[in-house]
């Protein structure tokens, strides 16, 4: 055994599956994508891989992507998994070298060899910038990293700033305004605050949570709207005015740790939650993509990350809202979760299925999703305190 890993002994799991998903992580999943997901030669990380044969089938290496892998490499590492220390560094070279902007942040994405391709700075990106390297830190306690975290939230303060509150979407800016990007900010600043004491990462926090409240929740309708006009008004085209229960779980999740980190939150955990459940499933028990505030379905197809957002709600303070008839914590994401993974090549998964029928699509295998996999299995073990990130 690696001699960093933890032993299974020293490791608490919420049952039977939670050790199966473990098993899974660690074994047929981490050792894929270190073989196949890594381009040793040319630097970073493949975008997606085949369904079939699991070899790259993408043409560019997208920002996002890069920051979602030096996270999973991290918390493999984190694991014991050997090569994963090594393969985050990788992404952390790749990242300085072949995605930063020259004015500033970095790109959104460059070709296979590395060459410059979409220039934007993308809020939703930088954001996942902030988030990979508190995990890298994490990791190697590297200085640079925290300064580079910080030189990227003076960036987005600075040049992103929108006199109506909050960010604007990149540079140049774009409509719709959105609230995804800023809850991932949040996600990134949360993941310093144990790492550092400097205010930045807790003021930024704050203000997007007060931001959430004022602006993304609706009381009227008791939802969180996705899309925005340029003054935060909910937009105006109809197709636009939706919830993701998805990220109803996540906010939901995200509330209680910004709670717990002694960030004044607001009250929503619950509505969240109970609006998801509500409003958000199909018959076959799976979340849709996308809801209308009226309970009307937008997009009947889930995405494994719902499943797992599901998941890391339910294992914190949501699991009072849906009915759990089996022993083990989670189990009813938990069983959905499994069958996505359920796939020939083990360690690839289902991306997404119909909710409705329940049929799965055959597809090429994003790896940015791996980033949502490995924060739900997070929450079904708890690490020995010298382990935990």
């Amino acid at each position: 055994m690696n001699k960093d890993r933890p032993d299974h002994q020293s490791i608490a799991f919420a049952g039977t599956k939670g050790q199966g998903m473990y098993d899974w992580l660690t074994g047929p999943a981490a050792a894929i994508w270190l073989d196949r997901g890594v381009d040793r030669q040319r630097g970073g990380y493949y975008d997606s891989l085949s369904m079939g044969d699991a070899k790259n089938s993408s043409e560019f290496k997208r920002l996002r992507v890069t920051c979602r892998q030096i996270f999973v490499f991290s918390r493999l590492s984190t694991l014991g998994v050997s090569g994963a220390q090594d393969a985050m560094e990788h992404g952390i070279n790749f990242l300085f070298d072949k995605l930063r902007h020259s004015e500033g942040g970095f790109v959104r994405s460059v070709t296979i060899d590395g060459q410059k391709l979409d220039e934007r700075r993308d809020l939703y990106d930088l954001a996942f910038t902030v988030f990979a390297l508190a995990a890298a830190f994490g990791r190697t306690r590297d200085t640079n990293l925290r300064d580079e975290a910080l030189r990227i939230l003076t960036f987005i303060q600075t040049q992103l700033w929108h006199e109506a509150g909050g960010y604007q979407e990149g540079l140049p800016p774009a409509l719709p305004r959105r609230q995804n990007p800023h809850m991932h900010l949040l996600e990134a600043c949360l993941a310093w605050l144990p790492l550092s004491a400097e205010s930045a990462f807790r003021d930024v926090a704050q203000t997007i949570l007060d931001l959430m409240s004022a602006r993304f929740w609706s009381s009227d309708s008791e939802c969180l709207f996705e899309y925005f006009e340029d003054d935060w008004q909910p937009c105006t085209n109809i197709d636009r005015r939706i919830f993701e229960p998805g990220h109803h779980f996540e906010w939901a999740w995200l509330l209680g740790e910004c709670a717990n980190a002694g960030l004044v939150v607001p009250d929503l955990s619950e509505k969240l939650a109970r609006k998801a459940f509500q409003h958000g499933f199909s018959a076959q028990g799976l979340p849709y993509a996308e809801v209308r505030p009226d309970g009307s379905v937008a997009d009947e197809f889930c995405r494994i990350w719902v499943i797992t957002e599901w998941l890391r709600a339910q294992s914190t303070h949501c699991a009072d809202f849906v009915p759990e008839t089996r022993s083990e914590p989670g189990s009813a994401p938990l069983d959905k979760l499994q069958h996505f993974l359920n796939v020939p090549t083990k360690g690839l998964w289902f991306e997404r299925c119909n909710a409705v029928s329940g049929q799965f699509v055959n597809e090429a295998v994003p790896a940015s999703s791996l980033y949502h996999i490995v924060t739900g299995i997070d929450h079904l073990l708890e690490l020995p305190q010298n382990y935990t990130h």
